[in-house]
């Protein structure tokens, strides 16, 4: 049985990455990173918002991902590690990640960062079409 876990954050691209991964595998993870590094020099108040807005726009996705009949969970860690130690946990064959048209700064440095991670699961990039 081959896993597949997908990172989505509500881009056309991850929704592509998830397409990609039901076709391919039989069990299909979608993960949603609240990433640690955005609430660092925020007071805590503003650190609670900001996490409560990203856990609400986790739960619209859920929504998408269930439909599609895919199993969702939210990771709460920093950035590429934590999906990482994530997809080990669960035995994930691959990690799927939806990529832009033209590579966003954010885009970059995230596959950098994962793939200063990978050591045991391959990461599979999905382009945008």
């Amino acid at each position: 049985m081959t896993r597949y876990v997908v990172l989505l954050d509500g881009s056309e691209a991850s929704f592509e990455a998830l397409e990609h991964a039901l076709e391919e595998a039989d069990e299909v993870i979608g993960v949603y990173l609240i990433d640690c590094r955005a609430f660092k020099g925020l007071n805590e108040d503003m650190a609670r918002a900001l996490e409560e807005f990203m856990r609400q726009e986790a739960e619209l996705i859920r929504e998408t991902v269930e439909k599609r009949g895919a199993e969702f969970e939210i990771v709460r860690g920093e950035g590429p590690e934590a999906v990482m130690e994530y997809a080990r946990e669960v035995g994930a064959d691959a990690v799927v990640v939806g990529v832009g048209h033209i590579p966003r700064f954010e885009d970059i440095t995230f596959r950098r960062g994962i793939e200063g991670h990978v050591r045991d699961v391959p990461v599979v990039l999905v382009p945008s079409r």
